[in-house]
């Protein structure tokens, strides 16, 4: 494959790159690293607490339970309503640190 300047491709338009300077940016982008954590940025997210029961295998009951206790309070994205919005990933360790505090009484 022959050597391709990469700098002026960066402000092309998509839609006008061949397929070789396609290529050529996508290997540019992963010797780069480039979008390589994008996904551990991301926060998985639930809608109620029946998807919030199923994400951390536990009851509704459980979940009901904890959002009494006010355990899941950071862990609420957004609260229109009668829908809850939990970050999963959140609500997992304030329902692990919570139990282990129980447990250390």
């Amino acid at each position: 494959m022959e050597n391709i300047d990469i700098m002026p491709l960066l402000d092309k338009p998509l839609w006008q790159l061949t397929g070789r300077e396609l290529c050529a940016l996508t290997q540019y982008a992963i010797i780069l690293g480039v979008g390589e954590g994008a996904s551990s940025n991301t926060n998985l997210l639930c809608e109620g607490v029946r998807a919030l029961a199923k994400n951390l295998g536990c009851s509704e009951s459980k979940v009901y339970e904890l959002r009494k206790a006010r355990v899941f309070d950071d862990a609420i994205v957004s609260h229109i309503g009668r829908t809850i919005v939990f970050n999963v990933d959140k609500a997992r360790s304030l329902a692990n640190q919570y139990i282990n505090t129980k447990r250390g009484e």
